[in-house]
């Protein structure tokens, strides 16, 4: 049997998935000449064509063969395809072999080889490679050459493929259309680590200084980079080390997303890239290209067998010196950390409530009680603003400075925030307002508030919180007001689903960065009138499985016959009870009564 084109086109499903790619899935475009950020390429089984909806690319199984096997003619595509997927004989009686296609650069023919020779033999006649600070053991090595005809240097490539490259211009002069071939790909499925740069002279410099590198010859070519990395394990000593620019960083980030194993180096710390690090500082070149093997060394996981429980041993005597410098957080409220057994450790707690019953405002005093401290509070308010968060803390200075408590000289949040009230107040109230606002200031150094919405996701709460362990140097205690109004994971979940992963999330955060995150959840009205209890939290998620530390907020009589929330919430002062329903490292204990002041946001432990 013969092959044809027709006969051969629908393997173009095969060929795509040999290359990592799920022809059922929108992937990214293989136009060379366009950097597809956000997959807009599809698979059309009909036309057995992949199609690209954002730049209008139109390729075929021969096209593909062509572009990336360097291919001269759709002859020579036909005669691949039917090596790899048909009987190994063609038919070219087909108006298909008459279809107009690129041309490609010199293939690895006898003429081709006999050019590269010829031209490194008049490799003397320029000093273009030494002015690209290469010695002539490199230029040797790998056979770089001189054309004087088209004054141009020669680069010889994988697959005896060149790229040439102007004298006395900053351009190649390689035909269009196509992409250029990779440079020592090889070196990747080998056992060394193999920089991965963008240009041959980038390539040579880190041969130069003694490192392995293969060269991509554009960003074009990251799909073949792409399909060797698919075959290999995520131990393979691969570094990208891309320019520092706006379309390195682009080819880079595309990469790392889809092989999360491969070590980014840093940014180079002089020039564009790797050649002009080596002509400016051969010395600060070389030290960095060691300084990114030693990091990416760093990272690797430890052997396997450090895993079991006596491998760990160390860390754990390690683990418990340390905690032996950080004691528990002080909420401020002597009964609750003694329940807490000392106070807040590192991990997640959640504290949930029916709503207005003073969540917010016990939170938000525990967080200035930690201020005092000297302890930064990071505070996600996604429902309230921060002056009147602010305005609550004030509120309750100037009550629990009025020793009198006749409310004669306290002030609500709306006295606080209300400026047209100031001139009616006597000098005396002015006065004790004001001792109020500095008694806030002296600990509101520690408090960090960063408003949000319902547009307001992990990425924005992780982003923050690692800023801020940056830019202080201190690992806060997270207080997010509150989970329910976390932007969704997935638009297609649920809310339960959404808020299991939210929590999961928040819970990963706090052990990777090794602190405090103290979350506020609303509870469904079907648990106002009902004793506070694990249930409530189950109905809002999986919140009970991943917290630490479970605590609820109730009226006093909750559940009780003839019990009414909203009744509750007309006292003043309100009696409330804490109860720890749940503690991954300590005991529940009793119910913690309290007394809250609703108009000046004030908890008292009684």
């Amino acid at each position: 049997m013969t092959d044809t084109f027709d006969s051969l086109r629908p393997m173009l499903e095969t060929y795509l998935r040999e290359q990592g790619i799920d022809p059922r899935k929108r992937f990214r475009c293989l136009n060379p000449e366009h950097f597809d950020h956000d997959p807009s390429m599809g698979y059309d089984s009909k036309r057995h064509k992949v199609h690209c909806f954002a730049c209008g690319a139109d390729y075929d199984l021969y096209d593909l063969l062509q572009m990336n096997e360097h291919l001269s003619s759709p002859l020579e595509a036909l005669a691949e395809a039917s090596r790899r997927y048909g009987h190994g004989n063609i038919h070219t009686d087909n108006p298909a072999s008459s279809e107009k296609r690129p041309t490609s650069k010199p293939q690895a023919t006898a003429e081709a080889q006999r050019y590269i020779v010829s031209c490194a033999a008049h490799r003397g006649e320029t000093d273009y490679f030494v002015r690209r600070g290469l010695s002539e053991k490199t230029a040797a090595r790998f056979q770089l050459g001189y054309d004087s005809a088209l004054d141009c240097v020669v680069l010889p490539c994988d697959g005896g493929h060149i790229v040439r490259r102007a004298v006395a211009e900053k351009r190649y002069l390689n035909e269009k259309g196509l992409p250029s071939p990779l440079f020592q790909a090889d070196k990747l499925t080998g056992s060394q680590p193999v920089f991965i740069v963008e240009g041959v002279f980038d390539a040579l410099s880190a041969e130069e200084l003694g490192f392995c590198a293969c060269a991509m010859n554009g960003s074009g070519n990251r799909t073949k980079i792409a399909a060797i990395l698919q075959t290999l394990s995520d131990s393979a000593p691969i570094l990208l080390l891309p320019d520092n620019d706006k379309a390195g960083d682009e080819w880079a980030s595309v990469l790392t997303e889809q092989f999360p194993w491969l070590y980014r180096c840093p940014p180079l710390p002089e020039g564009k890239d790797l050649n002009e690090l080596l002509c400016a500082d051969r010395a600060l070149a070389g030290q960095y290209l060691q300084s990114c093997i030693d990091s990416r060394a760093a990272q690797l996981p430890p052997p396997y067998e450090t895993r079991s429980a006596a491998g760990q041993m160390a860390l754990l005597e390690d683990y418990i010196a340390l905690q032996a410098e950080r004691p528990p957080l002080s909420t401020g409220f002597s009964k609750l950390d003694a329940a807490l057994d000392g106070g807040l450790y590192d991990g997640l707690y959640v504290m949930g409530a029916v709503s207005s019953l003073g969540k917010t405002a016990f939170c938000m005093q525990m967080a200035d009680n930690l201020a005092r401290q000297g302890r930064d509070v990071l505070i996600f308010t996604l429902e309230m603003t921060a002056f009147e968060l602010m305005a609550r803390s004030i509120s309750r200075e100037t009550f629990l400075a009025d020793d009198s408590r006749t409310k004669f000289r306290s002030r609500t949040v709306r006295g606080v925030l209300d400026g047209r009230r100031y001139p009616d107040y006597s000098l005396e109230e002015r006065e004790h307002l004001q001792r109020a606002k500095s008694a806030y200031a002296a600990y509101a150094g520690h408090l960090w508030f960063r408003e949000g919405d319902h547009e307001t996701g992990l990425d924005y709460i992780r982003a923050e919180l690692r800023r801020h362990i940056r830019e202080t140097g201190v690992r806060p205690v997270v207080l997010i007001d509150y989970l329910q109004i976390i932007a969704p994971v997935d638009v297609h979940f649920t809310d339960k689903q959404n808020l299991d992963r939210s929590v999961c999330a928040l819970k990963k955060l706090s052990r990777e960065e090794g602190l405090t995150i103290f979350a506020i959840s609303s509870f469904n009205r079907e648990n106002y009138n009902l004793e506070v209890s694990m249930n409530a939290f189950k109905e809002s998620g999986g919140i009970d499985y991943s917290a630490d530390v479970l605590i609820g907020l109730q009226a006093r009589g909750a559940g009780r016959p003839g019990f009414s929330v909203d009744e509750e919430k007309r006292k003043d002062p309100r009696e409330l009870e804490l109860k720890i329903l749940k503690n991954r490292s300590g005991g529940l204990g009793a119910a913690i009564p309290y007394r809250y002041y609703p108009a000046f946001s004030c908890f008292e432990e009684q």
